[in-house]
């Protein structure tokens, strides 16, 4: 608010106060003459009041106004100081700018200085030729760590020179000529050194593999040709790939011929088909173990041990060909095939890495070294297994010698060397259709089994049913781990001719019973047999066992036919009159039922003595027949219960002779004792 506007509000409130003392004088009846001189005698004697208040205060205003007076120049003192200040402070902050900016330029100016001094330093030191340097090149055995570590240096300063040449570097003319001098040197004796590390490889008896070590331990001398001298690197590079040629061609090649050396005198021939006759005369010794033996057909179809070969034994050291000679060891086929094929894997997987690393090639340059240098060696290898397996009859041999390469393959893979896969497929080309074909071989001997030749024939398990367990759980085995479903179907082909066999042999039996317990002990061999093998969930075993169970199933009914036929013969016929209600038929069955109770109770424990008896001969694997006798007897409890239930209905409740049937628990005491643990 203003003065003007204040005044204004002040006017209004006095005119108010007066407005309203006037009213109250004038009706209080109060002469205004004698009111206004009183107010006036009283603002008198206030103001009177007021000026003797004021003396009596003089002093104090007096040293009041002292006072004022002393702050106002003290305060002007300090005003005066703060400008002075102030001024001083504007005076130091330039000051500070001045210096900070001298401080960027004298921080710059030294950065700038030592920047140029050790460029310049470095370009002095890259540029010196020092006397180690000489000296080592000129004096050092190519061998020795100080030549190698002198040479990392010249190469430097020789690229360095060059560089520098470019840029017109007018000290470069001080040096070039002595560093020309100095490659040249290097140059003849790294190439001196490497000729000579690559003919040592050619000496008979020597392990080149020294020699390659000190090439990769050298590896840099090479890389030090293709930067400064390529025609002598090239001179290197096709020196070793024509001696590495050479060395591995002869190697095998010498190997292979020792090794062939090894074989057993004997290997399974065209007779040795899984359906041919078994004549005895041959030795029954393994053509699978270390000494001088006759073959045996029963191993050409069992693995053996051959199966280690897939596991521990397939990085195992290789067969030294003259300690095997003098200690007069013979080695399967699988077995000298893995040697070699590991001897290959082994040294195809060093080459390729030494050549990438050594000769610092990319993939496809090094496939076409790796080539060079052992391609006569694969084609030796090659011409090799088609020679040793063109006329193979061992078939698990085959399968093991397939695996043997799947697994050589990932080996090569973990190694990082894939150049092989052409080798290993090439491999399994020549492997696979002997296999199939030999396989094939056993099925149709099988199909054409004429069992009117067979000699020894008895209800036990047949020698062919063996050779057939035996072959097909080897084959099993080896396939699971790499499974083909080829293989599945020539499995599956090769069971279907031996279960027609095996009923065609049995068909040989007049008797019945004799047909099923020799189709039963066959199906229980082969069934034992892949069990033991662990092969209990296989889709073969699976086949096996119904087939077994419903043989099973039949046999124990040809069992109990001569002891318990009557009853068992009343028990299907009444529960089909049953089913029919047939109350007629019923009756009719009424009179043989006394017969039937009188013949039971008479000759129940000596049926059950001759069943576990004739059971328990009969079959040559005891805990198969004792499965069978527990069969029986069950059947036996479970005929009688059917035959209770039966004569315990109408018609046949009030039959008298009802009362004479033994109790079912009884008869159950009875058979448990016939109960056996295998």
């Amino acid at each position: 608010m203003n003065e003007s506007n204040l005044e204004k509000e002040m006017s209004k409130v006095d005119n108010t106060l007066g407005e309203e003392l006037v009213k109250e004088v004038l009706q209080s009846g109060v002469d205004l003459r004698s009111y206004s001189k009183e107010v006036e005698k009283s603002l008198v004697d206030i103001e009177n009041a007021s000026v003797n208040d004021y003396i009596k205060q003089s002093e104090a205003i007096t040293s009041l106004h002292q006072q004022i007076v002393s702050s106002d120049q003290i305060l002007e003192r300090l005003e005066g100081m703060l400008c002075a200040f102030q001024a001083d402070l504007g005076n130091i902050c330039q000051e500070i700018l001045s210096l900070q900016e001298l401080s960027v330029s004298l921080n710059q100016r030294l950065k700038n200085k030592q920047t140029i001094r050790s460029n310049l330093s470095q370009f002095v030191d890259d540029m010196i030729v020092s006397e180690a340097v000489i000296s080592h090149i000129l004096d050092t055995p190519v061998s020795e760590k100080e030549f190698l570590e002198q040479l990392y240096v010249l190469d430097h300063k020789i690229c360095f020179v060059k560089e520098q040449s470019f840029r017109e570097a007018k000290s470069c003319t001080d040096v070039l000529q002595i560093l020309n001098n100095l490659k040249i040197k290097a140059i003849t004796k790294i190439r001196e050194y490497c000729l000579k590390k690559i003919h040592s490889c050619r000496k008979a008896m020597t392990n080149y593999q020294i020699p390659q070590n000190a090439l990769l331990k050298n590896k840099f001398f090479y890389q030090f040709l293709m930067t400064h001298d390529r025609e002598v690197a090239r001179e290197i590079q096709t020196e070793y790939m024509d001696t590495m040629s050479k060395v591995y061609f002869s190697y095998f090649k010498e190997y292979l011929h020792r090794l062939t050396k090894l074989h057993f005198e004997e290997m399974p021939d065209k007779d040795d088909l899984m359906g041919c006759e078994d004549t005895g005369a041959k030795s029954r010794s393994s053509i699978f173990t270390h000494k001088h033996s006759l073959k045996n057909r029963s191993t050409v179809f069992s693995i053996g041990d051959r199966e280690n070969l897939l596991t521990m034994e397939l990085e195992s050291p290789l067969i030294v060909p003259h300690v095997a000679v003098k200690s007069d060891i013979r080695y399967s086929v699988e077995s000298l095939f893995r040697s070699h094929q590991f001897a290959l894997v082994d040294n195809a997987c060093r080459e390729y890495l030494f050549i990438t690393e050594v000769f610092m090639a990319n993939h496809n340059t090094a496939q076409e070294f790796f080539t060079i240098v052992l391609g006569k060696t694969f084609s030796l290898m090659i011409k090799h297994i088609e020679d040793q397996f063109q006329n193979s009859y061992d078939t698990i041999a085959l399968f093991v010698c397939l695996h043997i390469i799947y697994r050589y393959r990932l080996l090569a893979h973990k190694r990082a060397v894939p150049t092989l896969d052409f080798y290993w497929e090439t491999i399994v080309k020549i492997i696979w259709p002997r296999f199939d074909y030999v396989f094939q071989l056993h099925i149709q001997s099988i199909r054409q089994c004429d069992t009117s030749k067979l000699t020894n024939f008895d209800t036990r398990p047949h020698y062919i049913t063996r050779r057939y367990a035996e072959f097909s759980a080897s084959i099993m085995i080896i396939n699971d781990t790499f499974p083909d479903e080829r293989v599945s179907i020539l499995l599956g082909s090769l069971q279907n001719e031996v279960e027609n066999l095996i009923l065609k042999m049995a068909s040989l039996f007049h008797n019945p019973k004799e047909q099923l317990i020799f189709i039963i002990n066959n199906y229980d061999m082969i069934l034992e047999i892949l069990i033991q093998r662990k092969k209990e969930d296989s889709k073969e075993s699976e086949n096996i066992k119904q087939q077994l169970t419903k043989r099973i199933q039949d046999f124990v009914e040809e069992l109990l036919c001569p002891h318990f036929g009557a009853m068992i013969a009343f028990v299907k016929d009444c529960e089909s009159y049953i089913d029919k209600n047939d109350l007629d038929a019923l009756k009719r069955q009424e009179s043989n039922v006394t017969d039937l109770i009188k013949s039971f109770n008479s000759g129940w424990r000596k049926a059950l003595e001759e069943i576990s008896r004739e059971v328990m001969n009969c079959f040559t694997n005891f805990k198969n027949g004792n499965n069978i006798q527990q069969s029986a007897l069950t059947q036996i409890i479970q005929y009688y219960h059917r035959f209770s239930k039966i004569v315990s209905q109408s018609p046949f409740k009030n039959n008298p002779t009802r009362s004479e049937l033994i109790n079912i628990h009884q008869l159950m005491v009875e058979v448990k004792k016939y109960k056996t643990n295998f």
